[in-house]
């Protein structure tokens, strides 16, 4: 059944962020490999003189790299046997193998490259991004109907499978399975591509051929037929199951997980109730409710900042705090049933206890290149919030090849951060209201640490300084987490896994995909807030 007049005109509407065009021109640039300390000082220099600058450049080469590690296209996977649709997590293949297709990592990747193509349709690029959207669909529908070590598709658990090998055939080494989110990140990614795909062809709806456009995305026949409908049933009788985490290390029930769950099936409701599924659409909507009343649980009193575990001997603090809250927001960039979005209370001061520890725990964030002044603070003074690099959690031994050591700063957690920080800022701007909440007073004050102004709970307007110079430092120092991330990669813009915590170059898996979604992220996200 095709989706009712009414439905669809919300989805043709379906705008989330302010136009603008990725200027995808930049040729292919090789890649370096992993260099010795004594040549990586030589690379690893700065592109350009000020931060714009080296924004704009890097912006279009994250996304030449994202696109080298995606099939059919991608330069790094031509000829080496990668099905159609595959994002290849790094084209590392040993020290470490990260030769793999995670369900996770690629639905991530995706989504950004729906925002792309949402940019402009009707482009070259466009037209490629349609083509390697269409073929990621197909392959997932296939993926899921493939038997494997978490379970098979009659009864859904083989959804649970985390990773699969290059040729779409399933990993039947031992892992830590099965894993959730991946389903729930799937479905919300072809989501938002059947939204930016029917604004963009709008007569598709009335055409001899929407049947057969829509029937391998949704179908609201039993037992399920098309990738979101299996999606969103997984996720509806298996979200209160425990799992592996999206770090692939501890099973329990998370944070991460179930903020894109609830997120999914939010979504998904939408989209049933379109199709005229009308009781699968009650049914989601009932399990997104139970979750999120699950959600209010992870709020720690005591420690003041949630966690990513229930009942984890770890401290809780996680970089997929920031992750789940940015996953999980909105397509259509609305916040009426959010939880936990990024501009929330809680996250904030989540951000400012991952970001004091990690400052501390690597010296490489205090090195004399690091954001902070060399000064010392006060002790009778607020600790200033700055940009740091930010690592996974506190408690991590994995240094990129092996977990024998202490872990490192990663790529994608510290351009979280940042996207956190300028979607808070445009937040605050566009509703023309700032509640600071006992909960999120210790984060606005060391915000404002360096400020004149006093900071007091409260709500303020733009009528108030405090507003103002609230929203400013939020792009500065969103700004600095950016920084930092430019002082870690090389000369061409590569960024790897992560960066060691002692010297700063980078370390782990090269070319790791999600480091430059993550960076686009946030660039996205920056100019958005500029634009307001």
């Amino acid at each position: 059944m095709l989706p009712s007049a009414l439905l669809l005109a919300s989805f043709a509407s379906f705008a989330p962020f302010a136009p603008y065009t990725y200027a995808f021109s930049i040729p292919p640039l090789p890649h370096l490999n992993f260099l010795g300390i004594a040549d990586a000082q030589k690379h690893q220099q700065p592109l350009h003189d000020t931060l714009d600058a080296w924004i704009q450049q890097e912006e279009r080469i994250a996304l030449d790299k994202l696109l080298a590690n995606v099939s059919p296209g991608g330069r790094n996977v031509e000829g080496q046997g990668v099905a159609p649709g595959t994002v290849v997590a790094s084209p590392s293949q040993a020290g470490p193998d990260y030769w793999y297709q995670w369900v996770r990592d690629a639905a991530i990747t995706m989504n950004t490259l729906v925002d792309v193509y949402a940019e402009d349709t009707s482009s070259p690029l466009g037209g490629k991004l349609s083509s390697i959207l269409d073929a990621y669909t197909s392959l997932q529908q296939m993926i899921q109907h493939t038997s494997n070590p978490s379970g098979t598709f009659d009864d859904l658990s083989g959804l649970g499978e985390p990773k699969f090998e290059i040729d779409g055939t399933s990993f039947t080494g031992s892992w830590g399975r099965p894993q959730r989110d991946g389903p729930a990140l799937r479905a919300l990614t072809l989501i938002h591509y059947l939204h930016e795909y029917n604004a963009s062809h709008p007569t598709l709806w009335t055409s001899s051929r929407a049947d057969d456009f829509f029937a391998p995305f949704y179908e609201a026949s039993m037992p399920p037929t098309s990738v979101i409908k299996a999606d969103l049933e997984y996720v509806s009788h298996y979200w209160n199951q425990s799992g592996f985490d999206l770090w692939e290390e501890v099973e329990g029930l998370h944070f991460f997980t179930l903020m894109v769950s609830a997120r999914s099936l939010r979504e998904g409701s939408q989209l049933a109730r379109a199709f005229g599924d009308l009781g699968a659409a009650d049914w989601y909507t009932l399990q997104a409710g139970y979750i999120e009343n699950l959600l209010s649980k992870f709020w720690n009193k005591q420690k003041g900042h949630l966690v990513e575990t229930l009942w984890s001997k770890r401290s809780g603090l996680d970089c997929g705090l920031l992750l789940g809250s940015l996953h999980a927001l909105p397509a259509d960039g609305s916040d009426d049933d959010a939880v936990y979005p990024p501009w929330s209370d809680k996250i904030l001061a989540s951000l400012l206890a991952l970001t004091r520890d990690q400052r501390d725990r690597f010296p490489i964030n205090s090195s004399p290149w690091s954001s902070s002044d060399d000064e010392e603070v006060d002790a009778d003074e607020e600790e200033p919030f700055e940009g740091t690099g930010l690592g996974r959690y506190p408690e991590d031994t994995y240094n990129g090849y092996s977990t024998t050591h202490h872990g490192n700063p990663w790529f994608l957690c510290t351009s979280s951060a940042a996207e956190v920080l300028y979607r808070t800022a445009s937040h605050i701007s566009t509703s023309a209201n700032l509640i600071i909440s006992p909960t999120s007073m210790p984060f606005y004050t060391s915000l404002l640490a360096s400020s004149s102004l006093d900071v007091n709970e409260g709500a303020y307007g733009p009528s108030d300084a405090l507003f103002h110079s609230i929203i400013e430092r939020l792009g500065a120092v969103g700004d600095q987490f950016l920084a930092v991330v430019r002082r870690h990669v090389d000369a061409e813009g590569s960024m790897s896994e992560q960066f060691d915590k002692e010297t700063g170059f980078m370390t782990g898996a090269r070319d790791l995909t999600w480091s430059y979604g993550a960076f686009l992220q946030a660039v996205r996200a920056r100019k958005v807030m500029k634009s307001l």
